[in-house]
């Protein structure tokens, strides 16, 4: 009774795991693609997740259409699937190659013969789109078609099976030269990959025409198919997410969970949605089945969310684990925050309502700037707001700051704004005067507004500290970042002497050399910056036995003597100008007056010179780097003391 539906249930199943293969393949590839170019690993990764979408298109299109072997358009499509299926075993190759370099394993011969396979590939698929000597013409049911095999099928099995079981054995390797558990396990995570050249090749071309002729068993066995190569994409991609990241493990897992949510797995909820309606709902209810789509299309996406949201706390934990507690802070606090012109708009705001209740058209809010009234939002009369701001006397202030009731002043009442749990004032609130005494529930109204003017003015005050805060750390968070990338570089395949590159290319660069110099004798800004990521840094840290100090120093000082003119030092010379700026300023600590005095400059236009030598002293560290090679030493620290 149950087997008669058995098999079309199998196909649509088929159809929507086809459909999801194509969807994550493209999906993470072009997550990747975006986010994860830098890396070498990850970019050999797209191609093969290409090649696997290329592959199950033709699947999809041939389940979907059910057309017949003599079809021109099947032999088109399984043509066109060759487009993947030629180039998986040089592409998963590569993969391995890659891998193994990463741990420092670099091979030219290796090199040679992947230029080769997929220069062999290129043969093998023209033969197969125009050609009669790799594949031949199409057999079997719809649903269950495939290409007869060749007369060159077979060589281009054996060399298929030679090059993966190579590929296999070099991720094998890579594996086995990992020296951390960390990387160890992502390396373990990367093996499943083996899943490509296995779910990708054309089986059927072998003899297999027998089994499609047992529905049920073929299309079982293509479900196991498409859900092991749909899981090993996802897991291989999480793995390969993190090759060359520049961000906490934290961060990458996050935006990958988060994209999945958002597009293949959105995508996939719809497709299923689509294709798992039943034919006979059309009749029964007597609805257009394109109808019938869309109805069920919009409300699938709307349950989708509704889910997704109940399912929260679940991801969060997913995401954080149990150690996530400062991330979730973090992540909360970023939600609760808001710009400072939305606390504008509130105290905008509260202030209309104050005016449209007292029905009066002038009113501001006026705040404290180096102990003086400044006129911070105003609405109405700007004239009479400013005459207000100038009546304000110290003594005046000090009184109404002091009080808690309204002070009539200019024709405003002014009242105090304080921090709701205490304190000393922050603003005053100004209303032109309504000429008349508040009743009781205008007077309870108004006091509320006052409450809420007070807790906006807070929370503005103290969200601008917290920003200006967190801008202030943010050379030191990308420093720390950018240090971490580089310890986590050697996974992705690119060399450690583009790290350096990058960091010359930030346009922070200049900012964190004069940073480094503030600190020139000691100081977190030097021993922690962001430039101990340059290679010539990390090759003066081997020689100081990774006193960062001593190695910053040591390279600031190379690349101020790259400054120094030729000949007898002179202060006044303009050839010596950045040089004599930044050695006594920075080497040597003097005041700014003595160093104007020395030059003969105006303090002003020092700093003006100072930044500009500062430039000039994070050109020569940029150049430097490129220019660094193994034979290259940087001289030693010159011995100096502060104010020599």
């Amino acid at each position: 009774m149950i087997l008669p539906y058995l098999e079309p249930a199998l196909t649509r199943l088929n159809i929507v795991l086809s459909s999801l293969t194509v969807l994550i393949a493209f999906s993470l590839a072009a997550y990747l693609f975006v986010y994860n170019f830098r890396s070498a690993v990850a970019r050999s990764f797209v191609l093969l997740l290409a090649l696997v979408a290329l592959v199950f298109t033709g699947d999809v299109f041939l389940s979907t259409t059910r057309m017949p072997a003599d079809s021109p358009a099947t032999l088109f499509w399984l043509r066109f699937q060759w487009l993947g299926i030629a180039f998986v075993a040089p592409a998963f190759l590569h993969f391995g190659d890659l891998l193994l370099a990463s741990t420092g394993d670099r091979s030219r011969r290796r090199r040679l013969a992947i230029g080769l396979a997929y220069l062999l590939a290129t043969g093998v698929l023209v033969d197969a789109l125009v050609g009669d000597g790799m594949v031949g013409p199409p057999n079997g049911r719809p649903g269950a078609l495939h290409l007869m095999a060749g007369p060159h099928f077979m060589g281009f099995a054996l060399s298929y099976l030679g090059l993966n079981a190579w590929g296999v054995a070099s991720l094998w390797r890579a594996r086995g030269r990992t020296l951390t558990s960390r990387s160890h396990r992502r390396m373990s995570y990367l093996l499943v990959s083996i899943v490509v050249p296995v779910a990708t090749f054309p089986w059927l071309m072998l003899g297999g025409g027998g089994l499609t002729e047992h529905a049920l068993l073929f299309g079982l066995s293509v479900s196991l198919a498409n859900l092991a190569t749909a899981a090993m994409m996802l897991v291989v991609a999480y793995s390969v997410a993190y090759q060359g990241a520049l961000i906490p493990d934290r961060a990458v897992k996050r935006e990958l969970i988060k994209y999945l949510i958002q597009a293949p797995v959105l995508g996939g909820f719809v497709l299923a949605t689509i294709q798992l309606i039943p034919k006979r709902l059309e009749t029964s209810l007597g609805l257009p089945r394109d109808l019938l789509f869309m109805l069920m299309t919009v409300f699938g996406i709307v349950s989708y969310q509704l889910v997704v949201r109940a399912l929260k706390p679940l991801i969060d934990q997913l995401i954080y684990g149990d150690v996530g507690r400062d991330a979730i802070w973090l992540r909360r606090l970023d939600e609760r925050l808001v710009t400072g012109e939305d606390l504008s708009q509130l105290l905008e705001n509260i202030l209309a309502a104050m005016c449209d209740r007292l029905r009066v058209t002038t009113g501001c809010v006026v705040i404290f700037e180096g102990g003086r009234p400044r006129s911070d939002i105003f609405t109405g009369d700007g004239e009479r707001t400013a005459a207000l701001l100038a009546a304000l006397e110290a003594e005046q202030l000090q009184a109404i700051t002091g009080d808690t009731t309204f002070a009539v002043l200019e024709g405003f009442w002014v009242h105090p704004l304080r921090p709701p749990d205490g304190g000393g004032a922050l603003g005053l609130l100004a209303i032109e005067d309504p000429g008349r005494a508040l009743d009781p529930v205008d007077e309870a109204d108004f006091r509320a507004l006052i409450g809420s003017a007070e807790k906006a003015l807070q929370d503005r005050i103290i969200q601008q500290r917290v920003l200006d805060a967190l801008r202030a750390l943010e050379p030191e968070l990308v420093g720390i970042q950018r240090l971490r990338g580089a310890l986590e570089r050697p996974n992705s395949g690119e060399s450690l002497g583009s790290i350096g590159e990058r960091l010359t290319d930030d346009p922070e660069f200049a900012s964190w050399v004069k940073d480094a110099l503030s600190h020139y004798w000691g100081g977190p800004k030097l021993t922690e910056s962001p430039l101990l990521g340059l290679e010539v840094v990390r090759d003066a840290l081997s020689r100081y036995d990774h006193n960062s100090a001593k190695a910053m120093r040591e390279v600031l000082d190379h690349a101020l003597e790259r400054l120094r003119p030729e000949g007898e030092r002179s202060m006044t010379g303009s050839q010596w100008l950045v040089y004599n700026i930044l050695e006594l300023k920075f080497v040597r600590g003097l005041k700014v007056r003595d160093i104007a005095q020395r030059l003969a400059l105006s303090e002003s236009d020092l700093y003006r010179k100072q930044r500009v030598a500062i430039d000039a002293l994070a050109d020569q560290l940029a150049a430097m780097e490129p220019e660094r090679s193994d034979s290259e030493s940087l001289e030693p620290e010159a011995a100096r003391e502060p104010g020599a």
